[in-house]
């Protein structure tokens, strides 16, 4: 359970977070925060979390952050594919796109915005190159995730070696069609959830099933 646990105790203490998000916090080494919490309690742990929340659209009720501790806009990452259940991450992010940013002119972004994050968040997610550590690892990578759009042409500039453009082609997509099956890069199927940015440079194609 999520309520009345050691993390809403003490999430008085912490400012600009709280107790829950800031145990998960360590996105420059997760598998390494995954070993040391275990497997199976990292997973139930999170996916508690989002179970909960998901029913608040991601935005808690006058800042309950330990009742609903996912707040999408309150700097929340997703670690369920480090954890080996990649299918976790592509339930929960296209859940969070559906409900806390939505599809009408009514919804907004709600809470703070800090900086453009949240809207770099729906960015990444949308069209399927995300990061967790953000990129500053010697040899950075690009993790799948749930793609919103059959197919994205990434027009890079040639700028940085980077080559011209990069397209996604994620075919039939859809609200129920939100599960990556498979994967493959520049023609050659994937066998894991990321791939080395380096692979990406020059004329590239990722196509997910």
């Amino acid at each position: 359970m999520v309520r009345s646990s050691l993390f809403a105790r003490y999430s008085f203490l912490t400012t600009g977070g709280y107790a829950w998000r800031l145990t998960s916090f360590v996105p420059q080494h997760v598998p390494a925060l995954v070993d040391k919490i275990g497997r199976d309690r990292f997973v139930q742990r999170l996916d508690g979390g989002f179970r909960i929340s998901s029913s608040w659209c991601y935005n808690a009720p006058n800042a309950l952050y330990w009742d609903y501790p996912v707040i999408q806009g309150n700097q929340q990452s997703m670690h369920f594919s480090w954890a080996g259940k990649p299918w976790l991450t592509q339930r929960w992010n296209r859940d969070i796109v559906d409900r806390y940013y939505g599809f009408g002119g009514s919804n907004a972004c709600l809470g703070d915005e800090d900086q453009g994050q949240r809207s770099a968040w729906f960015i990444l997610s949308a069209v399927d190159l995300f990061q967790t550590d953000g990129g500053p690892a010697t040899e950075p990578v690009y993790e799948i995730g749930s793609p919103l759009f059959e197919r994205v042409v990434i027009n890079r500039g040639e700028r940085y070696g980077r080559g011209t453009t990069f397209t996604i082609v994620a075919g039939h997509t859809s609200f129920e069609n939100k599960y990556v099956q498979s994967a493959t890069l520049n023609g050659k199927a994937l066998e894991t959830f990321w791939f080395p940015a380096r692979k990406a440079a020059g004329r590239g194609a990722g196509n997910y099933g």
